[in-house]
């Protein structure tokens, strides 16, 4: 049996490690090349399975300490990586605006978790096993090429999630595709950076993944997971750490873009709200995102689409009584569905004193001024 270098290192002390972004000058840090070898079942000569060792890694008789794929983890077998491999791949959104490749790749993310939410509300075990496991790939993936301001925060999430992605229900990986596909997105994608549309859209797919990891948790507390449950608790507090910083600026820039609608648009994005979603207007426009929420709502309108359709289809998806900022889980949504710009466009010029004046503003909800902090979640 002849060793060969394999692509990937082996790492028989713990979990396998993840694909580093390639544009990232990590060389250093990373564990020497391993050597593979495969087994072929005579006479036909097809491959059933692989051992993987590390170089130097010998024992008494000087060779090499071969481990085979599942004894690194029971999803490394060769039956489950073919498994993952010959899964059909999700049909991907074709009208996401124009954008880099961090950007997308962090667009897709949120399609991808969004998808993986339904599923761990209603999938089967095995199912919602595989997604609840894929996660932690996304995590990975996201920490490996944030921007510095929230690489802590995220590096911190992906090693709490660890634990919640394994338990003891076998994962049917094969349902998993698309959430495994963004994580290769991102890594591929290579670094981004913490502001812009690059920045903008990080805020996006965290506000995303906060909810997929909280059902996660939820879920490994109904099938007595405690441990797993504790630890996805703990990775969605410090996403949700990730998400404060990382949407601050885009949404003091939508705050901005609201601040400046006339009180007549004012009035008319309320209205929208109320019929769209009267069980929710009255909170939303208590809040201080509502002016944020409110230039988001412009912008779809001034794009010729319908706003109050959005507005359902964003509340309907997931349930919205845990998020403490309605306002901002809806524009994340909305821009999202609405193929707008994760980050704010410049803002529309002002309306003369005489237009916009040309209705009386009475019962025109008042914007609030600009938060001091980006709030909590």
């Amino acid at each position: 049996m002849t060793a060969h270098p394999a692509k990937s290192s082996a790492k028989p002390s713990g979990a396998p490690s993840r694909a580093r972004p390639a544009t990232r000058s990590s060389s250093a840090a990373s564990p020497r090349p391993a050597c593979a070898s495969a087994r072929a079942s005579p006479p036909s000569g097809d491959v059933i399975g692989y051992t993987v060792a590390q170089p130097g890694d010998r024992n008494g008789k000087n060779e090499p300490v071969w481990y085979s794929g599942s004894k690194l983890a029971p999803d490394l077998s060769l039956p489950r990586i073919r498994a993952r491999w010959a899964a059909p791949e999700s049909t991907r959104r074709t009208d996401l605006p124009v954008t880099n490749g961090p950007a997308l790749a962090r667009r897709r993310t949120m399609t991808a978790a969004w998808e993986a939410l339904l599923v761990i509300d209603h999938g089967e075990d095995t199912v919602v096993a595989a997604h609840v496991a894929a996660t932690g790939e996304v995590l990975d993936a996201l920490a490996q090429t944030s921007a510095a301001h929230t690489r802590q925060h995220l590096r911190a999430a992906a090693t709490a999630y660890e634990r919640a992605s394994r338990s003891h229900i076998r994962a049917a990986h094969g349902h998993s595709q698309a959430l495994r596909r963004a994580a290769r997105d991102l890594v591929h994608s290579g670094p981004a950076f913490g502001r812009g549309e690059e920045g903008a859209a990080t805020a996006m797919a965290l506000d995303m993944l906060v909810f997929l990891v909280t059902a996660a948790a939820r879920w490994h507390a109904t099938k007595h997971h405690e441990q797993q449950a504790e630890a996805a608790h703990r990775a969605a507090e410090h996403l949700r750490a990730a998400y404060r910083t990382a949407a601050a600026a885009p949404l003091a820039r939508l705050h901005k873009n609201g601040t400046v609608l006339t009180p007549t648009q004012r009035r008319h994005h309320a209205a929208t709200l109320h019929n769209a979603l009267p069980e929710l207007a009255d909170r939303v426009l208590a809040e201080p995102g509502w002016p944020a929420l409110a230039a988001t709502l412009d912008e779809v309108r001034r794009g010729g689409g319908d706003p109050r359709a959005l507005l359902r289809k964003a509340a309907a998806r997931r349930e919205l009584d845990s998020a403490k900022d309605v306002s901002d889980v809806l524009l994340w949504r909305i821009r999202h569905l609405g193929a707008l710009s994760a980050d704010a466009p410049k803002a529309p010029a002002r309306k003369t004193r005489r237009a916009a004046s040309s209705t009386p503003p009475e019962g025109a909800p008042a914007l609030a001024p600009a938060p001091s902090r980006t709030r909590h979640r």
